[in-house]
């Protein structure tokens, strides 16, 4: 059994019957993670949103997101691979040597991009890129479309 404080609240308030939502729920229900369709962001510790559903790209971010709990998300990258999506790391962080290494050690086994976006706004980034996401797994809404935005509204988050 998890330790209380080792727990996540995951947010997700879209399509149930998406096959990325049925993976990621099936994983929270293994490692004892939280899962809950209402918004109450002193409660939330990490949102789910939907964005692109006929696209394969799941965005998921490294601070308090992925480090929260590395065997966790590393479990979930495998089977999102596995099913087909193309997960990768998208960030906030500077573009230097030292944050991208960091990330590498930890998800070398995983294989998958990393995105730094040096404090841009995540979703516009990939989006000049040329890059539409399926899902957004991230602590910090703000940090994917700012603090208003219809992916927001979309997912219930205001």
């Amino acid at each position: 059994m998890r330790d209380p404080d080792d727990q996540l609240t995951f947010y997700y308030c879209g399509d149930s019957e998406q096959k990325v939502f049925r993976l990621i729920q099936q994983e929270l229900k293994v490692e004892e993670h939280f899962l809950v369709d209402f918004y109450n962001e002193f409660l939330i510790d990490i949102y789910m949103m939907l964005d692109r559903p006929k696209s394969k790209h799941v965005a998921i971010d490294w601070d308090n997101t992925i480090s929260a709990d590395k065997d966790f998300f590393l479990q979930l990258i495998k089977k999102l691979q596995n099913a087909g999506f193309e997960p990768f790391v998208c960030t906030l962080r500077a573009p230097d040597k030292e944050n991208i290494d960091e990330i590498k050690g930890v998800l070398e086994e995983a294989n998958i991009a990393i995105y730094l976006t040096d404090g841009k706004p995540k979703r516009k980034y990939m989006k000049q890129l040329g890059m539409k996401v399926h899902l957004w797994i991230d602590d910090f809404y703000p940090g994917v479309c700012g603090d208003s935005c219809k992916l927001l509204r979309r997912n219930n988050i205001e």
